[in-house]
C-alpha cells in the first residue's frame, strides 16, 4: 500500500519551486491519509482524468491502479483501529517534534515528506518507520487517545501510559 500511495506523487522537483512548503503543508493539515482521501476525490470527481493527474503531480497510471478496487476511503477512526499499536505521544517538552511510541517508548520523528511535519499533533498513528539518523514515522495522521481504547481495550489495559490520562 506504502508503495502505491509512493506513486501518486512523482513531479517532487516540479512541486518546490511552484509551492512553498507552508502550502504544501495546507493541502491537508490532518495527516497523510486524508490527504490521499482528498486526491482520490480529485481524481473520480475529474472523471478519473489524466490531466487532472497531471496537474496535481499525480501518476496517472498509479492512480488507476490504487483505486481500481477502491469503494471507500479511508478515515481517521479506521486508521486507528488499524495500527492501534502504532500510536505515539509528543513529548511535552521536546524540541523538535520528538514522539514516544506507546509500545515501546521508542524515540520517533515524523518523517519530512508528512504534511503533519512541524503540525505536531499530541497523537499519531503511524504506518511505519524508516531509520536513518533517526527512526522517521511515515504515513502519519493525527489520533484521539480515547479512539485507542475504544479501539483496542485489551491492549491499552495492559499498558501503564493510558491514552486518555494525557
Amino acid at each position: 500500500m506504502q508503495f502505491l500511495f509512493a506513486a501518486l506523487w512523482f513531479l517532487w522537483k516540479e512541486i518546490v519551486p511552484r509551492y512553498s512548503m507552508t502550502e504544501w503543508r495546507e493541502v491537508e493539515g490532518i495527516g497523510d491519509h486524508v490527504t490521499y482521501v482528498s486526491v482520490y476525490k480529485g481524481f473520480t470527481q475529474s472523471g478519473k482524468s489524466s490531466q487532472w493527474c497531471y496537474k496535481n503531480f499525480s501518476n496517472y497510471q498509479a492512480m488507476k491502479k490504487v483505486f481500481k478496487s477502491c469503494e471507500r476511503v479511508v478515515v481517521r477512526k479506521a486508521v486507528t483501529a488499524g495500527f492501534f499499536a502504532n500510536a505515539c505521544c509528543l513529548e511535552v517538552h521536546s524540541q523538535g517534534g520528538m514522539y514516544k511510541t506507546i509500545r515501546r517508548g521508542q524515540e520517533v520523528y515524523i518523517h519530512p515528506s508528512s504534511v503533519l511535519f512541524r503540525v505536531n499533533p499530541k497523537w499519531v498513528i503511524y504506518n511505519s518507520l524508516v531509520s536513518t539518523d533517526r527512526q522517521y514515522m511515515r504515513n502519519v495522521i493525527s489520533t484521539d487517545p480515547s479512539w485507542l481504547i475504544e479501539a483496542a481495550p485489551h491492549f491499552y489495559q495492559r499498558r501503564q501510559h493510558n491514552p486518555t490520562a494525557s
